[in-house]
């Protein structure tokens, strides 16, 4: 059996490197792609998590002086339980 010819073998090279250099592309196109889904996916759950401790302190703003209204009652309480026989 004869040698193959050198220009038959750089051929078949060239051809098995594009169709390798294709996959790999396309691969990476698939990935990129879900890589964005998630990063997407990523950037919602953060900006919920902010709007959601945004309402949590505005929240807390509000009920400070309910707060401070029933630990008062609490005290006096506790000064007249302490009074009383």
């Amino acid at each position: 059996m004869p040698a193959p010819r050198p220009l038959v073998v750089l051929t078949l090279a060239v051809t098995v490197a594009a169709i390798s250099v294709s996959i790999l592309a396309w691969m990476a196109i698939a990935t990129t792609r879900d890589l964005n889904r998630v990063v997407a996916k990523a950037n919602r759950v953060a900006d919920d998590a902010s709007l959601s401790v945004r309402r949590v302190n505005r929240s807390a703003r509000e009920l400070d002086p309910a707060v401070r209204s029933l630990r008062s009652a609490a005290d006096a309480l506790r000064q007249a339980r302490g009074t009383l026989p």
